[in-house]
């Protein structure tokens, strides 16, 4: 849909999808840099899907919002424009992408395309950039899924003292290219072709970049900076799990999110390394990560459907928050959609988001066992049962000979290995 809309505060975009599962949701639009305006502020613009706003990679608690890929920058743009596609799935029915702007910004369009069934995705783009030096393009955002490989075709010319030139960012780190020396931040590179006419026409080439980035589910930026006026065709992606061993995955998760776990467990007072082994077991035992997600980006979504590193359910999450409030950060400006589901949905493919549930978890039934006299210090099996088969609203009544099932037993089996995963 054309917009050409210049907004100042926050626009709501409501848009329907017609079959649950993959979507891409392109936003392009521009800012100015302060020195453009006259005014003491850059024009800023960020995105927020149902209610979820997206924030740096790697995930921190420190949220930052405006100076990240799916953000528009008018000190970087300088009014040029700027196109974010965001992939995630979503349930059928309508959803909410809000754009807030700081000072203000032009909206040119807004589109949505449906993918559902596919892991292999094709984008036809056939844009030429307009005429810049070293600005961001493009960038794609992938939404607690992950990436086997992409191939972005592009159209680069070599011209007159500066030529076209392309450069991949996937999760803030630039992508070199193979020739090395001063171009080596720059993937694709105009200046390496040839003259055909008297350093007036230079040789113009369709070239590809391909990567095999090997992501795990989570969220994930891939973006692509310009020089000059290169043509983007069009862009594959390949949303597999590169590793097809449950153990071998669930380690490089605990791994990956090492960081963000230890924050979660901190913030909630519990040990890093049991929260860690919840992941670690429900990645390694409790989840057929293959068929999971072919059924996530295919549409079998659900109301109470387990979502994220840890597998948490949505009405786990939703009595958590009753419980403690810090975990529901939603918007406080009346939204309509602040208490959707779909809020919650949404936030929970954030990896740091879904480990704080994690570790809640944790605290809840630690708390509750200590508050009848059952302390769970050292009782990893207790806590990983209780974590795999409780509900909130009818917890299990804390016993001495408390019944464990496979998946505590796993918890306590795998705990010194998750430390050591961990540094700890």
């Amino acid at each position: 849909m054309e917009l050409s809309k210049k907004i100042s505060k926050k626009y709501d975009f409501d848009f329907d999808v017609s079959n649950s599962g993959l979507v891409a949701i392109s936003i392009s639009a521009r800012c100015r840099s302060k020195s453009q305006t006259g005014k003491s502020m850059d024009e800023d613009l960020r995105i927020r899907l149902n209610g979820t706003d997206f924030r740096g990679v790697p995930l921190r608690k420190n949220i930052q919002l405006f100076n990240i890929p799916p953000a528009f920058n008018g000190s970087f743009l300088k009014g040029g424009k700027k196109t974010v596609v965001i992939l995630t799935s979503l349930n059928k029915g309508q959803h909410r992408l809000s754009l807030i702007a700081k000072s203000s910004a032009f909206v040119e369009e807004i589109k949505t395309t449906e993918f559902s069934g596919k892991q292999d995705i094709e984008i036809e783009i056939q844009e030429k950039a307009e005429d810049c030096n070293n600005l961001p393009w493009y960038a794609f955002v992938l939404a607690d899924l992950p990436l086997s490989y992409l191939s972005a075709d592009f159209t680069i010319e070599k011209r007159f003292r500066d030529s076209d030139d392309v450069k991949a960012i996937i999760d803030g780190v630039i992508a070199r290219n193979v020739s090395g020396r001063k171009f080596k931040y720059w993937y694709l590179v105009g200046g390496l072709l040839g003259w055909l006419f008297g350093k007036k026409i230079g040789e113009k080439r369709d070239d590809s970049i391909e990567l095999s980035p090997e992501l795990d589910s989570g969220i994930h930026y891939i973006e692509f900076w310009t020089d000059r006026m290169p043509v983007f065709r069009k862009i594959k992606l390949g949303l597999y799990h590169s590793e097809n061993q449950p153990d071998a995955r669930a380690a490089d998760l605990v791994r990956t999110y090492s960081s963000v776990i230890e924050d979660a467990s901190k913030e909630f007072g519990v040990d890093p390394i049991l929260t860690g082994a919840m992941i670690y077991q429900e990645q390694s035992t409790n989840v057929n990560f293959v068929d999971t997600l072919t059924d996530y980006v295919g549409g079998l979504l659900h109301v109470n459907t387990s979502i994220g590193i840890g597998q948490v359910r949505v009405e786990t999450a939703r009595l958590l928050e009753n419980v403690y409030p810090s975990l529901n950060p939603l918007d406080q400006n009346n939204d309509p959609w602040a208490d959707s589901n779909t809020v919650r949905v949404e936030r929970l493919k954030d990896p740091w988001t879904n480990a704080r549930y994690v570790a809640a978890k944790i605290r809840f039934d630690k708390d509750k066992w200590n508050e009848a006299g059952f302390s769970l210090e050292k009782r990893h099996e207790i806590v990983g049962t209780l974590y795999n088969i409780e509900d909130i609203d009818s917890p299990i009544k804390p016993s001495e000979q408390a019944e464990l099932n496979d998946f505590g037993i796993g918890v306590k089996e795998n705990y010194d290995k998750v430390g050591k995963l961990l540094g700890i």
